[in-house]
């Protein structure tokens, strides 16, 4: 994931939407890799996963973490902040 944030995030600006890379710790599941990143809209949101679809090393990173991940299991989740 690491490797992901320096080579393609970096590519469409990862570090302007407050990125994290969290594991479970307690209450769950300790395999969990989860990453968080923080928009300002959903627009924002839609153009930057437009940006990491035109980028061929994002699609070939994506095969490589095929053994890795187990099919089925991923979840998008989409979370407003309450103030």
């Amino acid at each position: 994931m690491k490797k992901w944030e320096r080579e393609i995030g970096s590519q469409v600006g990862i570090d302007e939407l407050e990125f994290q890379i969290m594991t479970g710790s307690i209450g769950a599941r300790e395999a969990t890799v989860e990453l968080h990143h923080q928009v300002e809209s959903l627009a924002q949101s839609e153009a930057f996963f437009a940006k990491i679809g035109k980028i061929d090393a994002h699609a070939k990173w994506g095969k490589e973490m095929e053994p890795y991940v187990v099919s089925g299991t991923s979840l998008w989740n989409i979370y407003r902040i309450v103030e």
